[in-house]
């Protein structure tokens, strides 16, 4: 028996001893397998961390990312505020400027109204004072002894207002006040222009009439059965001898009349009073002639009364008419008629007219007292 238990316990150590270092590694390797198992656990595990360290790092990044988009959406916004409040600036000082040049221009256009006003001012205290001397010059000192009707004159031979014009504008019906209407002095002698016609006031005016008659009274103009006479209301006995002008030349019209005279060849067109047999017309006084004729007396002939006669130009000057007979040069200026100087001069075998900006050339004219 004891040999029994010695073999079983040799057995036993033999089988220990045998299976101890087999045991040992198998545990050996159970602990390597749950060591690898943890590792690869802990593996597993940092794996999830490191993508979400990655996604929170990308997160920080696209949430920087916003945030610098986002300053520079503000910083783009605060730059187009600084554009629009310049813009608005601008514009407001445009805007100011545009109000500054208006407020000059109108300044400037009030300016040119005030000048055009004075000088309308002026030409019509000029035009009275002017008129009043003309008018005053007329004043009779004892018209019973000074007027004269036109039976006196010899008879009216101007010309006559036509049935239908008449009855438009003329007569005791129509009435009207002399100083609104065109009125010129030629020479220190009124004329006036009403109803498209111009009439010359021949006859001096009564010294008991009031000083301002032409600006404050009624007149009117009849034919009296010899002539046509103006009338005042306001001195009914009196009556003014006047010559009536049909053919009354506009001022838009002058230009076409006087292109009519227009010499071709001036030098073979033109005949001074010699070669039209000598001056066989009106004479002026000397003392007349003294006072607006002769070289130192120009004028220009665009302010004057200019009418139709016998298909030549005749105007009005001094008190007295004249009838343009020759033609003018062609080598004159277009507008002489309106900017040249000229003058009336008697040379000798009769009345001419001078330019003075061609003073080598004369135009023949004659005279008429109505």
């Amino acid at each position: 028996m004891k040999r029994i238990t010695l073999i079983s316990t040799g057995v036993l150590l033999l089988f220990f001893g045998t299976t101890a270092p087999i045991y040992a590694a198998q545990r050996q390797d159970q602990d390597k397998q749950q060591q690898d198992k943890e590792k690869k656990q802990q593996g597993q595990n940092k794996a999830p961390d490191k993508g979400k360290q990655q996604q929170g790092q990308n997160k920080q990044q696209q949430q920087k990312a916003q945030q610098q988009q986002d300053q520079n959406r503000q910083q783009q916004q605060k730059a187009q505020q600084q554009q629009d409040q310049n813009r608005q600036q601008q514009q407001k000082a445009q805007q100011q400027q545009d109000q500054n040049r208006q407020q000059q221009q109108k300044a400037q256009q009030q300016q040119d109204q005030n000048k055009q006003q004075q000088v309308l001012n002026r030409q019509q205290q000029q035009q009275a004072q002017q008129q009043q001397g003309a008018w005053q010059e007329r004043r009779a000192t004892n018209w019973q002894a000074e007027h004269r009707d036109w039976q006196q004159r010899g008879g009216y031979s101007a010309e006559r207002i036509p049935d239908d014009r008449y009855r438009s504008n003329f007569g005791p019906e129509h009435s009207f006040r002399i100083y609104s209407n065109p009125v010129v002095v030629t020479g220190g002698y009124p004329g006036f222009v009403y109803g498209g016609l111009y009439f010359s006031v021949v006859d001096p005016w009564p010294q008991y009439w009031s000083n301002n008659w032409y600006e404050n009274d009624d007149v009117y103009i009849n034919y009296s059965g010899d002539g046509y006479y103006m009338y005042n209301r306001r001195y009914p006995q009196d009556r003014i001898s006047i010559g009536v002008y049909l053919n009354f030349v506009q001022p838009s019209d002058r230009r076409g009349v006087w292109l009519q005279h227009r010499a071709r060849s001036w030098k073979s067109e033109h005949r001074d009073w010699r070669q039209r047999g000598g001056y066989n017309g009106y004479r002026i006084p000397d003392d007349r002639y003294g006072r607006y004729f002769g070289r130192d007396h120009r004028f220009r002939l665009n302010s004057l009364p200019l009418v139709i006669v016998g298909g030549y130009p005749r105007f009005q000057y001094g008190g007295f008419w004249f009838s343009v007979l020759d033609p003018w040069p062609e080598y004159w200026s277009d507008n002489w008629y309106d900017n040249d100087d000229v003058y009336i001069d008697y040379s000798g075998d009769g009345y001419y007219m001078y330019n003075r900006r061609y003073p080598m050339d004369r135009i023949a004219i004659s005279v008429f007292l109505n």
